[in-house]
């Protein structure tokens, strides 16, 4: 399913009105048509308080008192705002209230006892076009929704959000079911926008699919993974079949990330995966991955040393795939190895972890394929920018790291997205708070790594990956708890995710 921002989701309404010739109120209809149903699914339906302001938001929320009206439930609807700021679609569905005797109750004050009172309140006041800081009476009233216990419907986005970059505006609506009209847009998806999103659900208005098909935002679901995921295995395959993978990193008292990357690796079903290693850890690597070709390296106090140069370039020339960074460190010792050694390697390759702060003292972009794996604290190194402003705007930050290092941007978080060079991005909107520990990321970085050896594309590499990461922590999370949620149980349940895709 694709995914939109304020002036595409504007641009494909006005089409299928202007050049289809399909009538906004129409549109208006199959909206409040389907919102109608998820209410009625709620089953709290004692006391229905609806919030509609003067554009069309208000008028799905007018539209839809009617439906509930007309199915004999009690409604009342809040007015707010200006009534000579009333789009006409919104006067046509007020008058038709007023005919059908519907309560209607312009706000002179805010009403915080009736709404205490009701069994749902559905948030109808602003659509995707809000831009503003809410303040004064817009602002007291939603407050005064949010502290209310009924349950809360948002209509299309919650009021207060930033469609784009799910910001809030001042205070927004929290809304625990939001049903998005035609398709999702970023604020339903976005890490700092999750708390006033609810469950999302989505209605058909009838945009019509050839519409859609030059969108670029795509939500990651099953049909891409399985597009993506290898075919049957030949009855005639080796270890040679499936590829070789180099696995540079560990440091002295960082062995467990390295470790953890190989196992995720392994389960890709890449053929061999060679793990480069300080000397000093080498032992304890080898004894705990007896499926894995432990190479020590030279060493500088428990980290990789320049030394180690000339024994990687004649190691890693026939591999098909490097990682480089899981528990490497950040060392001196480090930086001066892959200030050689970056540009020397030709072979796909994906940085991640400390890879990524060293990778912020070279220059140029990539000529080979590239996936990096930064959390926005490590993009935000990476492009010379605060984490803040990484999290304010997370789809242009990552697509302009991609364009900027010609390289696959998979920017984790809460809900992580991967951007390409070409402008596409996919996000994932699966995994749970269970997976918020450390070492997630370097499983995400060795599956990414062990698809990208078997000679899938970055995009396709990096989007199974976190299709594949994020629905084992899910699997685990139905039998068990979000915080048993740990590393080796994810490890053990990425088998039966594999088979589900």
């Amino acid at each position: 399913m694709q995914i939109v921002n304020a002036a595409t989701m504007q641009s494909l309404d006005r089409r299928t009105i202007q050049e289809l010739g399909l009538p906004s109120l129409v549109l208006m209809e199959r909206a409040s048509l389907g919102i109608t149903e998820q209410i009625l699914a709620t089953g709290k339906l004692s006391n229905l308080q609806i919030l509609a302001g003067t554009g069309n938001n208000g008028g799905d929320g007018l539209a839809i008192a009617r439906l509930l009206h007309n199915q004999g439930h009690q409604v009342k609807v809040w007015l707010l705002g200006d009534d000579a700021k009333r789009t006409p679609d919104n006067q046509t569905q007020l008058e038709i209230c007023r005919r059908l005797g519907i309560v209607l109750e312009p706000v002179l004050e805010i009403p915080t006892q009736e709404l205490q009172t009701a069994s749902l309140i559905l948030d109808a006041l602003f659509g995707v076009g809000l831009s503003r800081e809410l303040t004064g009476d817009w602002a007291a009233f939603i407050q005064a929704a949010n502290a209310s216990p009924a349950y809360k419907v948002a209509v299309d986005i919650s009021s207060g959000l930033q469609a784009d970059t799910g910001a809030v505006l001042g205070t927004a609506f929290k809304a625990d079911l939001t049903v998005s009209c035609a398709l999702p847009k970023w604020a339903h998806l976005l890490d700092q926008a999750l708390e006033y999103v609810g469950q999302l659900e989505v209605v058909d208005i009838g945009i019509p699919p050839q519409y859609l098909e030059q969108l670029t935002e795509t939500v990651l679901d099953r049909d891409a993974a399985k597009a993506w995921k290898p075919g049957p295995r030949a009855k005639n395959s080796h270890k040679g079949s499936f590829g070789s993978l180099a696995i540079i990193g560990g440091s002295l008292g960082m062995s467990g990330a390295a470790r953890m990357a190989s196992e995720a690796a392994l389960q890709t079903g890449v053929g061999l995966v060679f793990l480069f290693v300080p000397a000093s850890i080498q032992d304890q690597l080898a004894v705990a991955l007896p499926e894995v070709q432990v190479v020590p390296l030279p060493e500088t106090a428990g980290q990789l040393a320049p030394e180690a140069l000339e024994i990687l370039l004649r190691r890693l020339e026939n591999m098909d795939a490097i990682l480089l960074g899981p528990g490497i460190g950040r060392g001196d010792s480090v930086g001066e190895l892959l200030k050689q050694l970056l540009p020397a390697l030709k072979q796909p390759l994906v940085i991640d972890a400390d890879g990524l702060w060293h990778l912020a003292n070279q220059a140029g972009p990539f000529e080979q394929p590239v996936i990096l794996t930064p959390h926005p604290g490590e993009l935000a190194r990476l492009v010379g920018h605060q984490t803040k402003d990484i999290q304010a705007d997370r789809v242009g930050a990552a697509r302009a790291a991609a364009q900027a290092f010609h390289a696959v941007m998979l920017l984790k978080g809460a809900r992580s997205l991967i951007a390409a060079p070409d402008d596409r991005v996919w996000f994932n909107a699966g995994g749970n708070p269970g997976m918020a520990r450390g070492g997630m990321g370097d499983v995400l970085a060795g599956l990414c790594a062990g698809l990208l050896t078997q000679g899938l594309k970055p995009e396709a590499a990096a989007g199974l990956a976190t299709y594949w990461h994020a629905l084992a922590g899910d699997t685990v999370a139905e039998d068990l708890p979000e915080t048993a949620v740990t590393i080796q149980r994810l490890l053990a349940a990425l088998p039966e995710a594999w088979m589900r895709i």
